[in-house]
This record gives structure tokens, C-alpha cells and sequence, in this order.
């Protein structure tokens, strides 16, 4: 049986936490964006100019998410006094 008291660890608890599902949320849909320009015949997008906007977006959304989940360990951390 799960416990009451039990937290469910899927939402987003503090605001270091909903930044980091909204800026994940953000940047996958800018790649996705970026992908679906390539499947679909968009004369102004060129291969390259979407293959720098999904690589741009790639790495804003893999430093993002590194440097907020630092923040939410660095706040669990400070939370448990260690």
C-alpha cells in the first residue's frame, strides 16, 4: 500500500524543479520543430540553417537541464544540512 503522506515524485515540487520541466518541455519542442521543418517541404528552412537550429537548440536544452538539475541537487542538498 503507498503511504499518505508519500509525495509523488513525477510533479514538480519547487520552482527550481517547474523551470526545469518548462524549459525541457520548451527546448524539445523547438528540436521537434526544427525535425518536423525537415520532413516537410519548407523552401525558406534549408538543411543547414535547421540543422544549426536544432543543434543550437540541442545544446541550449543540454546545458539547461544541466545547470538546473545542478541547482535542484545544490537545494536538496542545502535542504538536508549536508
Amino acid at each position: 500500500m503507498a503511504e499518505p503522506a508519500r509525495q509523488n515524485h513525477l510533479i514538480p515540487q519547487t520552482a527550481w524543479q517547474k523551470i526545469y520541466l518548462a524549459w525541457f518541455l520548451f527546448c524539445f519542442l523547438m528540436v521537434w520543430f526544427g525535425t518536423w521543418a525537415v520532413n516537410e517541404p519548407v523552401a525558406v528552412l534549408g538543411m543547414p540553417i535547421v540543422y544549426v537550429w536544432c543543434s543550437g537548440w540541442g545544446l541550449a536544452w543540454l546545458f539547461g537541464c544541466l545547470y538546473f538539475g545542478l541547482r535542484i541537487e545544490a537545494e536538496r542538498e542545502a535542504s538536508r544540512g549536508e
